[in-house]
């Protein structure tokens, strides 16, 4: 009987499945025209598409927002003839099977309706362009669509006309004409015709460049001449045209041709421009034309005759140029010593081989005009004989005290008589004859010479001779590329003189002659020491005086160490170190010490040097020197730095937000780095006496610990910490780092903060109050800003008591929590400042919520509590947008954890996070199967029958689950995963493992299959059942209780959910065990663990 019920119930299980698996397509709804935006007048057509069948089908409705608007009927289009602004709402259509009554809606569209009447606009593209181009117009309503276009032109003078037709959509045009331009849209059937727009000037420039051409083109003219003015439009040839010009900027005259012709007097002079129109367009004209400059002389037409040179050279020429300031039209004569030399040179220059005196005139053929006489040019000539300067004796560097002779030479024959020149440098003076005498310091300078003939006749100049007459003594100088000899290397020495000809050196080391008659005065050299040198010429037997004295150092091939103890190369004020340079050598060779340092201005010269004051910072290295001339190298670089500003260590906590069962780590750095610490970990107390906080030591911190991190285990609330650093054999410390806070959501007694109104947004102005518990009589409210500045309540609020209000301002974001005075932290709340007036905030709870309990988030703006189509996202994923005011949890997962905004017509709230807090679960414990079998079988077949009741009773599915308990031998029993729809668990309580209760455990799902539900919408409830036998002393007892739904009337063929409850069973005897002990329930007791479920729980959940 109990396997046939079992595949009775299996069967009706999988047919219901296979019923229940099939889809269907969902109905359309859409608009003709298919317009975003409607206006008052026009009309629209729904068409309704069930997507399935065909029209005849069905029947149609029509709804409106919810409600229905047209009732059904055989019609699947409905036309608005004449829409009005009520009409603006959202729409629907549903459609029933005339077959079977079944039925299915469709998408929801808004239909838009404005009660404003639509003007249309014009805009224009640019209006600068060519001769025969056009300008584009463009006409658009609103930005909405199905629009045709007319357009209306008319001028200052000609009324408005329609010139485009609406046989095409017009909404672009170009146009060649400038005037005065509107247009209007329309569309529909009849038409629908939008206001006119506003009128649009359009006044059309050609691009065309404009030029003024003259006849004759001369630059200047003379008054009395006639001149004729050309406006050429280049590119605009064939059009006709009228001209205006304008002369020095006044308007001259409006004529009909391109022409102006005039007789120039001496007021035409000046800047002359033309602009032209279109005869048949006063709307359209160019550009006024680049000015063109006309210069009437006032002056007598004289020449001017220029040379490039006054002097003619041996076989060469001079080039003359004779210019009229008005040169057009003139051909030019040259005169040579009042003799006409050449005529009729248009260009008026002239090449001459003749020295003489030069004058010019100009002359126009064409009006027999002459100019007068130009001024005199005179040209002398160079004849090809070239004078030389000789010096006795041929030296060009003399010193003060010698004396040599300058003599101008011209290599000649006959007995030609000539004068001479000089030409010199430093000479007020130039010497006028032959030969001349140099001996003075004065003297020095370059020296040139020439002859003269007669009045046009000159020899060339000779070339340049240097003659120098030193004031100082002979006296050498010696020089070095380095003045300390690297180890193995070598240093060059120069020795020179300002008089260096015929000259060899000597070079003397301390004092000794080391080389000899060195004729570059160049010497390398590999040993220390003191050098001199002299220079000596030997065809006069003349020593100069010795050079200046040179010091060479020698550099050994050891190299120093920069030593420093401790080797700390940052150190505070307040500190201090030592700087020792150790030389590593043999023997008890003597030393002395340099040191090199950036900033001391007398560097140590002792071997050890003691570092403790800001100023000592810097670089150091140093050298040994053994003797006057033998050093070592440096050493390398060490950096040394003390600074003024004691360290604050900077302190960081993670994770900032405690989780549950999380360990935290401090970490703590001295910035900027630097070594040789250990570090001290505290944690913060408040003091709301003194208004800070005191700290204590962290257990296993008491002397410090060598790493820069601190775990902490068990950490539950919210806690401030802070750490420090010391080092050295006399510690020192640096300052207390800023106090950093472990925070926790979490409510605990000793010290809690609640908000109200309780929500984590708030508007600007908002008055909210924030509101301490526990267990003291003296609170202070903290907080700590996105801007990460600490502050308590008094700061920003009004503390009253263990109460701080606050009106809130968009600085205000943050995170806040109360201290107690004896010391204790709340829990921590985020709070969120909604800054612009017209957003929207996310209603969401402050505290963490209970795994299980039910939530509720809304939506709202200022001063407007609820919204409707509201859409809400989980993690920035929508989770839903169906109209409701508010997002439901019922029963609230670990899964529902995380960040929630919301969004209302286009406006978006900040994020807010939602914690889940997890229930903690009585975990199942494996207990042994050994006695009772019997009354295990019987209570087994007892539960068959109840559930074989259910099912006949009511028309679904009933599925049952069995899972057999384990054996004594296993540790632990649990139950297996369950799917996404299966959130309820359950498991028997804890009991010791070696009392001798005997049961058996089931878990017994009863699952109501209705009909197909949306995502997400719970199953019927199911049913668990715990079932345990035991002694004849502990029975357990089951009882069904039927729940009648009161309310309104069932839907069809609803059914009230059988609850169950459990029920206690008291043992009145009590059994003896060895090591017995106490459990929960009481030993004694047997229990029943059900769900309970109500009868409208699927209802309420379904409408959801």
């Amino acid at each position: 009987m109990m396997d046939h019920s079992f595949l009775c119930v299996l069967g009706l299980f999988w047919l219901y499945t296979l019923l229940c698996t099939g889809h269907t397509q969902g109905a359309v709804l859409t608009i003709d025209p298919n317009w975003s935006t409607f206006y008052t007048g026009e009309s629209v057509t729904f068409i309704c598409d069930m997507k399935e069948g065909t029209n005849t089908d069905w029947k149609y409705r029509i709804l409106k927002d919810g409600r229905e608007f047209i009732p059904y009927n055989s019609n699947s289009r409905f036309t608005l003839k004449l829409l009005y602004i009520s009409y603006k709402d959202e729409y629907q259509c549903c459609g029933r099977l005339k077959t079977s009554h079944d039925s299915k809606c469709s998408n929801k569209i808004f239909l838009n309706v404005r009660a404003d009447k639509p003007r249309a606009e014009v805009t224009a593209g640019t209006t600068t362009i060519s001769v025969g181009g056009s300008v584009t117009l463009s006409c658009s309503v609103d930005n909405s669509a199905g629009w045709k276009y007319q357009w209306f032109r008319r001028t200052s003078h000609t009324s408005e006309f329609n010139f485009k037709t609406n046989d095409e959509q017009n909404r672009i045009i170009s146009v060649s004409q400038g005037g005065i331009y509107r247009c209007r849209g329309e569309r529909g059937d009849p038409a629908f015709y939008s206001d006119m727009s506003h009128e649009a000037s359009i006044n059309i420039t050609f691009s065309n460049q404009v030029v003024v051409t003259r006849q004759p083109d001369w630059p200047q003219i003379f008054s009395g001449e006639k001149i004729t003015l050309t406006c050429e439009i280049q590119g605009g040839e064939t059009t006709e045209w009228m001209c205006v010009w304008r002369h020095l900027g006044s308007i001259m005259a409006q004529i009909s041709s391109k022409q102006l012709t005039f007789t120039v007097s001496e007021r035409s002079s000046g800047d002359y421009q033309c602009q032209c129109k279109r005869r048949d367009d006063s709307y359209s004209s160019t550009k006024w034309s680049e000015a063109i400059r006309l210069s009437v002389s006032e002056d007598e037409a004289k020449a001017t005759l220029t040379a490039d040179s006054s002097i003619l050279p041996a076989g060469g020429s001079v080039t003359l140029t004779c210019s009229l300031k008005i040169p057009a039209g003139f051909t030019y004569n040259l005169y040579r010593n009042n003799y006409m030399k050449q005529s009729d040179e248009p260009g008026g220059v002239f090449k001459i081989s003749e020295g003489g005196k030069y004058t010019c005139r100009g002359f126009r053929r064409d009006t027999n005009f002459i100019t007068s006489f130009s001024n005199t040019v005179f040209i002398q000539q160079t004849v090809s004989m070239k004078s030389t300067v000789v010096l006795q004796p041929s030296w060009t560097l003399i010193y003060r005290g010698e004396t040599i002779t300058a003599r101008c030479e011209i290599q000649e024959g006959g007995g030609t008589q000539w004068t001479y020149e000089w030409r010199t440098t430093r000479l007020n003076r130039p010497p006028s004859s032959r030969e001349h005498r140099i001996s003075r310091v004065t003297d020095s300078g370059d020296y040139s010479c020439r002859g003269r003939r007669d009045e046009f006749y000159l020899t060339q100049w000779s070339d340049v001779v240097s003659v120098t007459v030193s004031e100082d003594e002979a006296k050498a100088t010696l020089t070095a590329d380095g003045s300390i000899i690297p180890a193995g290397g070598s240093v060059t020495l120069t020795c020179s003189l300002k008089i260096p000809a015929g000259v060899t050196y000597n070079l003397y080391r301390n004092n000794h002659m080391k080389q000899s008659d060195k004729p570059g005065g160049v010497f390398k050299i590999s040993e220390g020491g003191k050098y001199t040198c002299r220079g000596f010429r030997r065809d006069t037997n003349f020593f100069t005086s010795s050079s200046n004295t040179v010091f060479i150092q020698q550099t050994v091939s050891m190299k120093p160490t920069v030593v420093l103890q401790p080797s700390w190369t940052l150190i505070y004020r307040g500190e201090t170190i030592t700087v020792r340079c150790e030389i590593q050598e043999g023997g008890g060779t003597q030393w002395t010490y340099e040191w090199s340092t950036t900033r001391l201005n007398r560097p140590p010269s002792y071997r050890e040097h003691r570092i403790s004051r800001v100023t000592d910072s810097g670089d150091y290295s140093c050298r040994g020197r053994r003797d006057e001339f033998y050093l070592t190298q440096w050493s390398d670089v060490v950096s040394v730095t003390v600074s003024a500003d004691k360290p604050r260590p900077v302190l960081s906590v993670s994770p900032s937000w405690l989780s549950p069962g999380s360990s935290v780590t401090l970490r703590c750095e001295i910035k900027p780095p630097s070594a040789g610490w250990r570090f001290y970990w505290y944690k913060a107390v408040p003091d709301l006496l003194n208004n800070r906080y005191s700290y204590d030591l962290l257990p296993g911190s008491t002397a410090g610990t060598e790493h820069d991190s601190y775990i902490i285990h068990g950490q539950t609330h919210t806690a401030g910490y802070v750490c420090r650093a010391g080092r050295g054999d006399t510690e020192y410390h640096t300052d207390y780092s800023e106090v950093k806070f472990l925070w926790s959501a979490d409510v605990h007694p000793a010290a809690s903060l609640t908000v109200n109104p309780d929500r984590v947004q708030h508007f600007t102005s908002d008055s909210v109050s924030l509101n301490c518990g526990g267990n003291s009589t003296k609170w202070r409210v903290m907080r700590f800003t996105e801007t990460h500045h600490l502050s308590r309540c008094s700061s920003w609020g009004r503390m009253t008591g263990s109460s701080c209000n606050m009106n809130m301002n968009w600085y205000h974001s943050g995170v806040y929590w109360c201290e107690s005075g004896s010391g204790e932290f709340s829990n921590t709340v985020n709070i969120t400042v909604q800054n612009f007036y017209d957003g929207v905030i996310l209603v969401s709870p402050v505290h963490p919520v209970t795994e299980g309990a039910s939530v509720s988030l809304s939506c709202r703006r200022r001063k407007q509590n609820t919204l409707s189509s509201v859409s809400f996202y989980h993690n920035d994923k929508l989770l839903q947008h169906d109209g409701r005011e508010e997002l439901n949890i019922s029963a609230v997962s670990q899964s529902d954890e995380g960040f929630y905004k919301c969004q209302h017509a286009g406006k978006t709230s900040q994020q807010s996070w939602m914690s889940v807090t997890a229930v903690s679960r009585p975990e199942s414990s494996s207990f042994p199967v050994l006695l009772m079998v019997g009354s295990v079988i019987g209570i087994i077949l007892l539960v068959f029958l109840l559930l074989l009741c259910l099912c006949k009773r009511s028309k679904d599915l009933c599925c049952i689950r069995w899972i057999q308990s384990q054996s004594s031998s296993q540790s632990s029993s649990s139950h297996p995963g369950v799917n996404q729809n299966e959130t309820n668990q359950y498991s028997s309580p804890l009991h010791d493992a070696d009392e001798s209760r005997d049961g058996t455990y089931s878990l017994i799902e009863l699952k109501h299959f209705g009909k197909k539900r949306r995502h997400h919408e719970p199953e019927e409830s199911c049913v668990y059942s715990e079932v345990k036998t035991g002694t004849a002393e502990s029975t357990p007892v089951y009882a069904e209780i039927n729940h009648e739904n009161k309310g309104k009337a069932k839907r069809k063929n609803k059914k009230s959910t059988p609850v169950y409850a459990e029920i206690n069973h008291e043992n009145k005897g009590k059994a003896k065990r060895k090591n017995k002990r106490k459990w929960s329930p009481a030993a004694g007791d047997a229990a029943v663990y059900s769900e309970v479920g109500l009868g409208a729980a699927l209802d309420n959940n379904a409408a959801m």
